[in-house]
């Protein structure tokens, strides 16, 4: 585990940024008409430790994406920053990122999450697509893309999608006549989405990951499901700042910090092995009845119950993955989704086209949602141009790991690429 938390010794260079502020950020080579040294690249300071005392005085955590957008502002669309134990190289235009995802080949390396894996290997766990890397990463990565990427199982599982929509828009609704300002049936409400979006991802996710609803719509959630949440929040919180400290010293010591992340951890792993005792005693019982008596049940297991049956995992990998898939599909869904509001709210005749787009497609449709999504492209293009242009979801980070490929010039270092495109995310409030 020393071995994986060291930087890996790789060499990476840049050419030289365009002119300070400029969100167009056109390239210039040096004055030898050549690719520019890593060492050239801006940074914020050399001291990892004085930049986290900064970070926690002037609370730039709580406020990561202001803080990149004026150093973006003031060096330009490439600088390098220690934090803490963190190192990385943060990059703001897209043309760049595209150029560094290309280069990445078959086995793509992400920055190990330390905490997260430091929780597995002290608790003796198996770990997951989302602490692997190289083949093995790969080997799982293609077992699972059978279950949630190919159009045969999404068909079986977008019902379950479509049920936990349909009863988000109607707790929303129901807000809205409630708490909302104006006449009856034309109300209108201003407030803050994320904790709600937040909900529908977790919700979403459990529903076709095991099959299940957990309750997060209800009035008055079950005990259990007020704990998970409060797992999954408080280990997503934790993670942020973990991320710059290391995590076997604050282990050592007994942090609050890391007392807090491992035990919401803990509680997330035991509510997946539960998911799994359950799928196993549905299974045995199937098997027990006979395939005919399978067969009449026809009901969708979730992504659990399919990996399960398939039995091409053992029952540690698959707890390890699908707790990481569903842990880290709430932000990863939420987030972009806050994103599609935002862009919405701030081009109200766009919102205005997909709007009626939508309507006459889901009518046209008979209320299907794979033939409605069909027949809504621009509802499509906004996802496709959410997804492309507003990669900043909590941890997207790529570990630069090339020997021979070039990353926007020769490698010549060890660096994380942190893509953020924080002038994208504006101070106005999501309306």
């Amino acid at each position: 585990s020393d071995i994986e938390s060291m930087y890996i010794p790789v060499t990476v260079c840049v050419r030289a940024q365009g002119t300070r502020g400029s969100s167009t950020g056109v390239r210039k080579r040096g004055v030898d008409g050549q690719v520019r040294s890593f060492e050239e690249i801006p940074h914020t300071g050399r001291s990892g430790w004085v930049n986290l005392v900064k970070f926690w005085r002037e609370d730039r955590f709580r406020q990561l994406h202001k803080h990149m957008e004026r150093t973006f502002n003031a060096v330009g669309p490439i600088y390098r920053e220690h934090v803490g134990t963190h190192s990385s190289v943060n990059i703001m235009l897209p043309s760049d990122i595209a150029e560094l995802f290309r280069s990445e080949g078959l086995h793509p390396r992400r920055m190990t999450l330390q905490p997260w894996a430091t929780h597995r290997e002290t608790r003796q766990l198996s770990k997951g697509v989302f602490l692997k890397n190289g083949e093995e990463w790969r080997s799982d990565r293609l077992l699972l893309n059978k279950e949630v990427m190919m159009s045969a199982p999404v068909k079986r599982f977008l019902p379950l999608l479509d049920e936990v929509a349909m009863d988000f828009c109607q707790m929303l609704r129901a807000r809205v006549e409630r708490e909302g300002r104006g006449e009856e049936g034309k109300r209108s409400l201003t407030m803050d989405p994320s904790p709600d979006l937040f909900r529908f991802a977790l919700e979403a996710s459990c529903h076709v990951i095991y099959g299940e609803r957990i309750g997060l719509f209800s009035s008055s959630p079950s005990m259990e499901s007020q704990k998970f949440i409060w797992a999954v929040e408080r280990m997503l919180a934790t993670t942020p700042p973990l991320l710059y400290l290391p995590p076997r010293l604050m282990l050592r010591i007994g942090a609050p910090l890391w007392t807090q992340h491992a035990s919401a951890w803990d509680h997330i792993c035991s509510h997946a092995e539960a998911r799994i005792q359950k799928g196993c005693q549905r299974l045995s019982s199937s098997q027990a009845q006979g395939s005919e008596a399978g067969a009449a049940v026809g009901q969708y297991t979730g992504v659990l119950g399919q990996l399960m049956e398939k039995r091409q995992l053992s029952l540690d990998l698959i707890k390890a993955n699908i707790t990481e898939l569903m842990a880290g599909g709430v932000d990863t869904t939420a987030v972009p989704l806050q994103f599609a509001l935002f862009e919405l709210g701030r081009n109200p005749e766009v919102q205005e086209r997909v709007r009626q787009q939508v309507r006459t497609s889901w009518t046209q449709a008979g209320r299907d949602p794979q033939k409605a999504l069909q027949g809504a492209p621009l509802l499509k293009g906004l996802i496709k141009e959410i997804l492309r242009g507003e990669k900043n979801s909590c941890l997207l980070q790529i570990n630069v790991y090339h020997e021979k490929k070039s990353i926007l010039g020769a490698l010549e270092r060890v660096c994380y690429c942190f893509n953020q495109q924080c002038e994208l995310v504006t101070s106005n409030p999501i309306v």
